[in-house]
């Protein structure tokens, strides 16, 4: 009986044994981003302030003002006044001049904006452009609302009443198909950010967004944007400093663009959710806009 008792003891005592060892083992594993997130909170608040800014660009890059070429949104960082082209100090400069239109159409059939020497003022804020962009019409025999523009080295550079400065370089290709209902963008941009720290970022997208108007039939080609709201979803490279990153962004709830909006980013409304992995470990950022140029940011396990 002693032997047996013995036994069972023993066998007990290794069952016990393996099974600590493969929860230990294994612990780890089920929660690396509880133990060790992929980014701290104020990494996940600059990712999310570059994340918000190349979303708010969509609404410059779905339109543009059919006289001059020009976006109609020109400063689209968090916080920034939401300026346009009636508040420039300049006139970019188009070559040709004036440009071809085979079609007759708002877009010509190829035409470079140039913005050196573009300045914009207003609530304290002031913004110089520099750098092209390229408009191109895909179907210069058709009359519709589709176009292409390229940014070459398009560079928004904003400071504030205090000093601050923040910029964004802009190099990539935006492809716009609309009706006078909706606008489909593929955006393939990458964005060089820098912060009001002088902290530097890089966010290379491949993104396809969709912009639904609140009331029908109310997109012109050529005009500002209405009020309506913007779908998104795709892949991007985050990098800063020698931290690389892969996100995936969504749009778990619509953002409402609102064209009463003063400060960027126009959104009053709607989340953003973008999981970042780096490796084998993901955490999520969650963008909530809750109103004009207002979004909180919670960082989560993935």
């Amino acid at each position: 009986m002693r032997r047996t008792s013995r036994r069972i003891w023993r066998l007990a005592a290794g069952t016990i044994t393996v099974a600590l060892f493969a929860a230990c083992s294994t612990s780890p594993s089920t929660a690396p981003s509880l133990q060790n997130p992929v980014l701290t909170q104020p990494q996940a608040n600059a990712v999310a302030e570059v994340v918000a800014s190349d979303a708010a660009s969509l609404v410059g890059g779905a339109t543009l003002d059919a006289a001059t070429g020009m976006p109609f949104a020109v400063a689209p960082m968090p916080g920034a006044p939401a300026l346009g082209p009636s508040s420039a100090t300049c006139t970019p400069t188009r070559s040709p001049s004036p440009p071809t239109n085979s079609d007759g159409d708002p877009v010509p059939d190829s035409v470079r904006v140039d913005f050196t020497g573009c300045t914009f003022t207003g609530d304290g804020h002031t913004v110089t452009l520099s750098g092209s962009i390229d408009i191109v019409d895909p179907t210069p025999a058709t009359t519709d609302r589709a176009f292409r523009t390229r940014s070459n080295a398009f560079t928004r550079t904003v400071t504030n009443s205090t000093g601050t400065t923040r910029s964004v370089v802009e190099n990539g290709v935006r492809s716009v198909v609309g009706t006078a209902d909706q606008i489909q963008l593929l955006d393939t941009t990458q964005t060089d950010y820098t912060y009001g720290s002088g902290a530097t970022a890089s966010h290379a997208r491949k993104w396809l967004a969709t912009f639904a108007a609140d009331q029908a039939g109310s997109i012109q080609m050529g005009s500002r944007l209405p009020s309506g709201t913007w779908t998104i979803s795709g892949s991007s490279t985050y990098t800063s400093g020698t931290n690389s990153y892969s996100l995936s962004v969504t749009t778990s709830d619509p953002l409402h663009y609102n064209t009463s909006c003063s400060v960027e980013p126009r959104f009053d409304s709607g989340t953003l959710t973008v999981h970042v992995t780096k490796g084998t470990t993901s955490t999520t950022v969650t963008i909530t806009f809750t109103g004009c140029g207002q979004y909180s940011v919670n960082r989560s396990a993935a």
